[in-house]
């Protein structure tokens, strides 16, 4: 496989910013496969988002996303956000217009191979990343087939139901433009209205991949993410729930991106 690093200026960002790119080959080395050579050469692409306390290279350091990625054929973009949570900020750059527009053309433009088919690309996360990647698919649910929601309690409403009061301080409300959650219940940022909102519009919905360990104290934002998704009449979003033993750490989370990619079925369509 290919690992790229790549540092650019970001004309949204208005500063320099990272990506890690994961390109699949056909040849590996020693003790890995490549993917399949009967594959088609137009990759399918996973943009694998970071949590509140980590950054680009987060992923490739702490779990085998890289063993898992390859043999499907599959790229891996990971970028760097910053405590940003994939919002425009209040008082800060405009991350998700840099995550749905600037980002994809600039990778799209480098790696020619990458498609641009909703039903190619997926995104998931960990904590921050997964309230970022279910914010980001359901406002764009045209770009992304498949959302992956791994141990997600930082995102509205879900804060005050597993701690009594959301820290962060000033960075909160760099976020939204204010330190009370609260009060966003309802607004732009809920995703239970953002799901709703996806709902009326009448297009194709991505399927929901959501998981949390037993042992994480945000495990009652789960339960009602859970209960909202599942009391959908049809399940329209496709949800699937899956828990197990773990707290909020990467151990979880290297077994948990192995399921999710099992779920996208890649190669099988």
């Amino acid at each position: 496989m290919s690992l790229c690093e790549m540092t650019f200026y970001s004309e949204i960002l208005k500063m320099d910013t990272q990506v890690t790119v994961i390109l699949p080959e056909k040849e590996q080395g020693i003790g890995m496969e490549g993917y399949s050579a009967g594959k088609t050469d137009v990759c399918p692409v996973l943009w694998l988002l970071h949590g509140r306390s980590d950054d680009h290279t987060i992923w490739m350091r702490r779990t085998s996303i890289e063993r898992y990625a390859v043999p499907l054929g599959l790229a891996v973009v990971m970028p760097e956000v910053s405590y940003s949570r994939y919002l425009n900020m209040a008082y800060g750059p405009a991350y998700y217009d840099y995550m749905t527009q600037e980002l994809p053309g600039l990778c799209r433009q480098i790696f020619p191979a990458f498609s641009s088919r909703r039903e190619d690309n997926f995104i998931a996360g960990l904590s921050m990343g997964g309230g970022g990647a279910v914010y980001i698919g359901l406002k764009q649910p045209e770009n992304y087939s498949h959302i992956g929601i791994f141990s997600t309690g930082g995102a509205v409403p879900l804060e005050p139901l597993w701690r009594s009061e959301a820290s962060g301080g000033r960075l909160l409300k760099d976020i939204y433009g204010t330190t009370d959650i609260g009060s966003l219940e309802g607004g732009p940022y809920d995703l239970f209205i953002l799901a709703k909102k996806a709902l009326e519009r009448e297009v194709a919905l991505p399927a929901i991949y959501h998981t949390m360990g037993t042992e994480d104290p945000r495990y009652p934002a789960a339960m009602a993410v859970k209960n909202f998704f599942e009391n959908l009449s049809g399940n329209p979003f496709r949800y699937e729930y899956h828990e197990g033993p773990g707290s909020h750490e990467w151990a979880f989370w290297d077994q948990w991106i192995q399921g999710f990619l099992d779920s996208l079925n890649i190669g099988e369509g």
